[in-house]
């Protein structure tokens, strides 16, 4: 089985070693390469091999769909006709920066309640876990008529006692190389138009929910990483899925959200996308047998933790809520945010009022600061409270 499959890490401008590009930490049972437009000050046992010019040339001119982004989906599908053409079957396709892979899952007690496994880092075999995930997902590329399967992202989804499902998969999944297109194509947004263009041949994608991997995190401000492809994501802003928008507009939308991972980002905006779910239809032959391979990868990477007893202490704390001048509105910010930062504390825009244009903030005060009463003072110097101190009890 090893010799058809083929790993490609899909990469480009990430110079350095593994830990720029960690997906080349984990020990792999298979064949692997690095497929990039880009590879100049890598360092790296895999073999790399950069697109070729022709090949760059011919995408450029057949599949290409933006100025602004066309590598990744272009890296992606060379990735396809490389592995086509030494004879694989399945392809692995990784982003270059994944950081963990996991196992998750709810099981559901008789009385209704859930309860959460996961492996962790001290999870016994766990090195070999990547290995028999890849080994799963043939078995469900062999067993069903699905053309790619994935796994979940670790930021986005919580343990679910589903094990199957059809959904979009994204930056680590595996192709069935005689059941896919040759190309992935979209301005940014190539796995999700891939899913869609699979979707016009009636051939499924799915998600193997329990499996989970997680990603360098994006980062805000001065940690914000913008290596790879997300320096072309921040400078393409609302262009990131303009192609998209317009050909599958019936299926994807794009915006700006405070909003993320199921979080408020507070005081930032960035780019989302929204899909819609459909359904194209899995069939599945040999169920049972399935069944019994996920139970016993569960079994292997079960993961035994102490019990613990979790205490938390309410503090009562004061909410201070206040508005700022319209006329001075952007300097007074800065003065707040200013005497927030000096003294450890946080503040948050909690409802816009429509009819004097005036956003109401709010910063909590632990009730037994014994500087309470002067950043109070300080405060009310600095913005117009809208009523008195509040105690809140929790």
């Amino acid at each position: 089985m090893t010799s058809k499959i083929l790993i490609a890490e899909i990469s480009g401008k990430r110079p350095g070693d593994k830990s720029k590009r960690p997906t080349e930490k984990f020990d792999y049972d298979y064949d692997k390469v690095i497929i990039s437009n880009n590879s100049e000050g890598y360092v790296t046992d895999w073999p790399i091999i950069n697109v070729p010019k022709a090949y760059e040339e011919w995408y450029k001119q057949h599949c290409k769909m933006s100025d602004l982004a066309y590598y990744a989906p272009m890296n992606r599908s060379y990735a396809i006709k490389y592995a086509r053409e030494k004879g694989y079957d399945y392809l692995v396709q990784l982003d270059d920066n994944i950081i963990t892979f996991n196992i998750k899952y709810l099981v559901k007690e008789g009385d209704g309640t859930g309860v959460n496994y996961s492996t962790i880092a001290a999870t016994p075999n766990k090195g070999n876990l990547p290995n028999d995930m890849f080994r799963y997902m043939v078995e469900i590329l062999d067993n069903t008529n699905v053309g790619m399967v994935g796994m979940a992202p670790d930021s986005a989804a919580v343990p679910q006692d589903d094990y199957l499902k059809e959904r979009y998969v994204y930056s680590a999944f595996m192709l069935n190389l005689k059941r896919v297109p040759a190309y992935f194509q979209g301005d940014f947004e190539d796995d999700i138009e891939y899913r869609l263009k699979l979707k016009q041949i009636q051939v499924p994608s799915l998600e193997i929910v329990p499996f989970h991997y997680s990603k360098t995190a994006q980062g805000d401000g001065k940690n914000e990483d913008t290596t790879g492809n997300r320096e072309a994501y921040i400078k393409a802003g609302l262009k990131r899925g303009e192609h998209m928008s317009k050909i599958y507009g019936d299926y994807y939308e794009r915006g700006y959200s405070d909003r993320g991972s199921g979080i408020r980002r507070t005081g930032k905006v960035k780019f989302r996308h929204k899909v819609k779910s459909f359904k194209v239809g899995v069939r599945i032959k040999n169920q049972e047998y399935l069944k019994r391979e996920m139970l016993g990868i569960f079994a292997k990477y079960a993961t035994k933790k102490p019990d613990k007893i979790n205490v938390k202490v309410d503090i009562p704390k004061i909410n201070f809520d206040f508005t700022l001048s319209k006329d001075n509105y952007y300097e007074d910010l800065f003065e707040v945010s200013l005497f927030a930062v000096k003294n450890g504390l946080s503040f948050q825009r909690i409802k816009y009022n429509l009819e004097n244009s005036k956003s109401v903030f709010r910063i909590k005060i632990n009730y037994d600061n014994e500087n309470k009463d002067a950043l109070l003072d300080g405060l009310s110097k600095i913005t117009t409270p809208l009523a008195k101190e509040k105690v809140l009890l929790k």
